[in-house]
């Protein structure tokens, strides 16, 4: 049973997010998409978030913060000391709301569901796991948990933390995963929306003007965070290969850190056909895609489907990825240029990619047709609805009069 004493006839949520909201990258986005489906489903949601990020409006959404002791100003990307500080005050503050007993049901992100099957429970408030990537993978990255027994610990608590959430949903890629741990979890992937947002024709051309790009070059642009799982050096050392046979190309990168424009900055301080950009809004990124002949996905370890793939499917623009189950879910060799995750590999790609057009553009309405067939704002909703419908269970009949039900 879920908690007593709340108002049953409107859905209510607890959002539990372990990261800066908002702020314009993958994980933010993707808890904007799904507290927007359920504020127009009549749900009422709570975020819990990070002291850190910018407060967005949404009807029926309300924005809360765990404490900041230590006054931290941001978080990057992955695991870090500042990310446990604040995780240890996110978690006081999801006790005290969980134990105020008036959510129907908790959306637990990442790390988030960890202190969802310690605290939910006991409640009796059922949980969904909204799993962007398995966690045992992702710290094996670092050395303090790269170690067999840390491991094997890491993937018993995932294996618990699955086996009692009332519904996983995960990644794109990641369901396999997930049912090889629990064989009888309840699992479905993400089907995020894919935007194709239509760019003036002036905005481009005043972009190109702005980073010096004349017209005959060929713009190949790389969208995202730094951080080395990313692969950004690996596309660098294949895009010089690259240029031996294709001089017409130039290549963009979009999204570092202050620190790491510096660094890239100073590594290609000599070569005009690399441009290095700081992290841009997210309602900048459609020009730039638009400005782009090719679009490029470097990944060379990770296991979750990056989120700006569904809009660069959507785009009309020839993608090049590395093969893997960051990208291989969704594209194949139909829908864009596949590689190996090597400088050689995708510098043979991208060399492919420009010298037929004709093959690039098939590529691209091929991957066009795709992402609008499945995955489209719409399909979303009723993704989100079915989802907390199924994940409430026996619940559903406290709220079968909202308009989510």
């Amino acid at each position: 049973m879920t908690n007593v004493g709340m108002v049953t006839n409107i859905p209510r949520v607890l959002l539990v997010t372990p990261q800066p909201f908002y702020e314009d990258r993958g994980t933010p986005i993707a808890v904007r998409y799904v507290a927007q489906a359920l504020s127009e489903l009549g749900a009422c949601v709570d975020i819990l978030a990070f002291p850190v990020g910018r407060s967005v409006a949404i009807p029926r959404v309300t924005i809360m913060r765990c404490s900041n002791p230590m006054h931290l100003k941001q978080v990057p990307v992955g695991f870090s000391w500042r990310k446990i500080v604040l995780d240890a005050t996110l978690l006081q503050a999801f006790r005290r709301l969980v134990h105020g007993g008036k959510y129907h049901i908790v959306h637990a992100v990442e790390e988030a569901a960890y202190m969802a099957s310690a605290i939910c429970p006991p409640a009796g408030q059922p949980f969904i796991y909204d799993m962007a990537s398995a966690i045992p993978m992702e710290l094996r990255r670092n050395a303090l948990f790269a170690t067999g027994l840390i491991q094997r610990m890491l993937s018993v608590a995932e294996r618990w933390v699955i086996s009692h959430a009332s519904r996983v949903v995960c990644s794109s890629g990641l369901a396999g995963y997930v049912s090889h741990q629990v064989p009888d979890a309840r699992v479905r992937e993400w089907p995020y929306p894919a935007y194709a947002e239509r760019v003036e024709h002036s905005r481009v051309l005043e972009l190109r003007k702005k980073l010096n790009i004349p017209p005959e070059q060929r713009v190949l642009l790389y969208s995202g965070n730094f951080a080395a799982y990313q692969g950004v050096e690996l596309l660098l050392e294949a895009f010089r290969l690259a240029r031996r046979t294709c001089p017409e190309l130039t290549l963009v990168c979009v999204g570092a850190t202050d620190k790491e424009y510096a660094a890239f900055s100073a590594a290609t301080a000599t070569e005009d056909q690399i441009v290095v950009l700081r992290r841009q809004p997210r309602d900048q990124i459609p020009v730039y895609m638009a400005l782009a002949d090719f679009l490029v996905l470097p990944r060379v370890d990770a296991d979750n489907v990056p989120l700006k793939l569904f809009d660069y499917m959507a785009s009309g623009t020839p993608i090049i990825a590395t093969r893997g189950p960051a990208h291989e879910p969704l594209l194949d060799e139909s829908r864009a240029f596949m590689c190996d995750p090597t400088a050689e590999g995708l510098s043979s790609a991208l060399v492919r990619a420009c010298a037929s057009r004709e093959r690039s553009d098939a590529m691209a309405r091929a991957a066009r047709s795709y992402a609008m067939e499945h995955f489209g704002w719409d399909r979303f909703v009723a993704f989100v609805r079915t989802t907390y419908i199924d994940a409430l269970g026996e619940a559903r009949e406290r709220v079968w009069q909202s308009p989510m039900a």
